[in-house]
């Protein structure tokens, strides 16, 4: 039996019934009511319970453990003989069994272990104001902590979370002021009443201040009009208000006028009832900040005939949740187009290659369909390169770059379809040069995508107006193309960079032209934005970061420009590591029938490691993508086993992974990209060949 004491006391006109229990678990009682009880103190305990989770307090702490996972809920109330006698944490269970040998010491142990400190226990008789006061006075950790709910009996009813009663709460607040609204008219006839109605608008002042002006949103009491009659100081901050008083602020005026009926029927709809809290979005023309989209969680105050409105700008988070977004198709298009690259380059390289080394051999008209063979072979591979580039263009050669001259040379060569499409034309550029480290052609291609787009969509407009912005700030520079066409719709907005996508029909582009844009400008470490209004024009912005000291050189190329000499290389043995077969007998081929060499093949790493290990080799030649072992691997083994033949080493790949490619050249390591020619492959192998023999006549 659990051992209770109690005792009565009174406390605003409540008799309430403290029990004490073991523990320091203190169960209050409601002996008899407030005498004027409003609507939520009126609200029934049991109806606020979350869950009904119990544990024995004996119950082994790696069962509880186990309940906790199941059930997904952070408290549970602990009970002993179906009576409550504390309160269960999922944080105090984790934070004894989380540690190195937590699970070893406690898995075993009771539950009661794992109980809070001081849990609340009210019966399901509590007055609402007692129960409210007691949880939400709570400090620390202690204030996120469920209350128990129990019957006269003390046997569990419910948990009650604290959002819960914080909801509450809010309601209470809201009929607290309406009442004391009605009782400040009838208590000035009566100084007594007078008296008693200022001190409990005093503290419900005070209770106001802390919930509502506190408040990490925006809060408004609007009447069916959508007329702020009461805001906080955070609503004031979001519209941009300033610290002045306000004489009439009517938010639907605010509200974008393709929104505006929305909002209206959303507040006429409150006022006959027809909807329960609701959320939604929408979008608001703030002064010096422009449209911001704001989410609203609005409610009924059946009371005072108004509508509650809590307010929070998500602009900022859509914008992100949009970039993730794109960031994941991106990542998915790199993916699949280097995959397509790689296979279809390694079926490209020994049609090239072989019909180059055919082409010698043949006579009239055959030498001309091996031509023809050669030259569809480098099409096609340069159609790859192309691909290539839509999901990771190649920076390019990068150098310090004006900002304006981008635009003004870009223009000379527009200069014929904005003349065509009869648009004004408008540059806003700054006095100083704003640069960055960047690939100019690639950002004229930018810059030319963006006006043709924005000529399409003024194809409909009156009188037409284009303008081009430069700017800088916060280190990074800005050009902004801006149209007064159609807009773009807000439902495909998060699709305009998608790659394919396009609202122009088929004779008007491929909708690859954004996509390689947002693609040029994350290549570069910049990013591109859009703001759009349908109706009202379009506003994309280029970012780059601001340039830093000199120009970058221009790269040089990996390979030497060698001559194929003459002399005797027969001596010289060279292994070919390649997984495609074709492949494979091209290059043993090219070397063999050029060189005279002796050429021995491996399918992949593995096998050429193996190969390797009995020495002799003059120069290794590796494919990067291949089954159990990937050259990459073989080369670094060779690296640490052979550290002279990692020396003579020279890579295929027909990926064009821009970080491989990157990570080969930082090892300087020679790379041959697919398909590739006969001469390409013998001016990369001469070196090393010629090194091998020249070594061997010194000796």
């Amino acid at each position: 039996m659990i051992d209770l004491t109690s005792n009565q006391r009174t406390r605003e006109g409540t008799i309430v019934s403290e029990t004490s229990l073991p523990g320091d678990v203190r169960t209050f009682t409601a002996i008899a009511s407030h005498p004027v009880a409003l609507s939520a103190e009126t609200t029934s305990l049991e109806s606020l319970a979350q869950h009904q989770w119990s544990i024995e307090y004996d119950t082994p702490l790696e069962a509880v453990h186990r309940s906790f996972r199941e059930r997904n809920v952070d408290f549970m109330a602990l009970v002993r003989e179906g009576r409550v006698t504390g309160l269960c944490s999922r944080a105090r269970l984790g934070f004894m069994l989380g540690s190195r040998y937590g699970f070893a010491l406690f898995s075993r142990s009771p539950a009661h272990l794992a109980q809070v400190a001081h849990p609340l226990v009210f019966t399901n008789v509590t007055p609402v104001r007692r129960l409210l006061d007691s949880t939400l006075a709570r400090k620390g950790d202690e204030f996120h902590e469920d209350v128990i709910l129990v019957d006269g009996d003390h046997r569990l009813l419910g948990l009650i979370t604290v959002e819960a009663l914080a909801n509450l709460q809010t309601r209470l607040v809201g009929e607290q002021l309406n009442e004391l609204r009605r009782q400040h008219e009838q208590l000035r006839q009566q100084g007594l009443e007078h008296f008693q109605a200022n001190h409990a608008l005093r503290q419900t002042q005070g209770l106001y201040h802390g919930l509502f002006e506190s408040n990490t949103l925006g809060v408004a009491l609007l009447d069916i009009h959508g007329t702020v009659q009461t805001h906080n100081r955070r609503l004031a901050e979001l519209l941009n208000l300033g610290d002045g008083p306000i004489e009439v602020l009517a938010l639907p005026s605010w509200v974008v006028e393709r929104e505006r009926p929305l909002f209206r029927n959303l507040l006429l709809a409150h006022e006959r009832q027809d909807l329960t809290p609701a959320t939604h979005e929408f979008t608001l023309q703030i002064p010096h900040r422009g449209p911001r989209l704001f989410r609203f969680s609005t409610g009924w105050i059946r009371e005072t005939s108004q509508v509650c409105a809590c307010i929070e700008d998500i602009t900022h988070q859509r914008a992100l949740e949009r970039h993730m977004h794109r960031e994941e198709k991106q990542l998915l298009l790199d993916t699949l187009v280097g995959g397509i690259a790689h296979e279809l380059n390694n079926k490209l390289a020994p049609v090239m290659g072989f019909a180059e080394l055919l082409q010698p051999k043949l006579d009239g008209e055959s030498q001309r369909y091996a031509s023809y063979i050669s030259k569809s072979t480098v099409e096609a591979a340069h159609i790859i390169r192309q691909l290539l580039q839509l999901s990771r263009p190649d920076s390019g050669h990068l150098q310090i770059i004006d900002l304006r001259q981008i635009v003004e040379e870009s223009l000379v060569l527009m200069k014929f379809q904005i003349r065509e499409c009869e648009t004004t034309m408008r540059t806003v550029l700054p006095p100083e040069p704003v640069t960055v480290l960047a690939d100019g052609a690639q950002l004229k291609q930018v810059l030319m995508n963006l006006v043709i787009n924005a000529l399409h969509a003024m194809e409909t407009t009156p009188a037409p107006l284009l303008t081009i912005t430069v700017d800088q700030g916060n280190g990074s520079g800005m050009m902004t193309v801006t149209d007064n066409g159609a807009g773009i719709p807000p439902e495909i907005m998060g699709r305009i960079f998608d790659p394919f996508f396009t609202t122009k029909g088929p004779d008007k582009g491929s909708g690859l032209g954004l996509s390689i844009c947002f693609s040029i400008a994350r290549k570069h470490n910049g990013d591109i934005t859009v703001e759009s209004e349908p109706g009202c024009g379009a506003n994309f912005t280029v970012t780059l970061p601001l340039a830093v000291g000199d120009s970058v050189a221009e790269p040089t190329s990996d390979m030497p420009e060698c001559p194929v000499p003459a002399g005797d290389l027969t001596r010289r043995r060279v292994l070919v590591v390649e997984d495609e077969d074709v492949l494979r007998k091209l290059k043993q081929e090219i070397i063999r029938s050029h060189f005279g060499c002796r050429v021995d093949v491996a399918t992949n790493g593995a096998e050429g490691l193996a190969l390797a290990a009995h020495g002799g080799y003059d120069l290794v030649i590796s494919d990067i993508r291949m089954p159990e072992m990937s050259g990459i691997e073989l080369y670094l083994l060779l690296r640490e086993l052979q550290p002279e033949l990692a020396k003579r080493f020279l890579f295929v790949s027909g990926a064009g992974d821009k970080q491989i490619d990157a990570e080969v050249k930082h090892w300087n390591v020679p790379l041959i990209a697919k398909p590739f020619t006969v001469t390409r492959l013998i001016e990369a192998c001469l070196p090393f060949l010629r090194s091998a023999e020249k070594t061997i006549l010194s000796a």
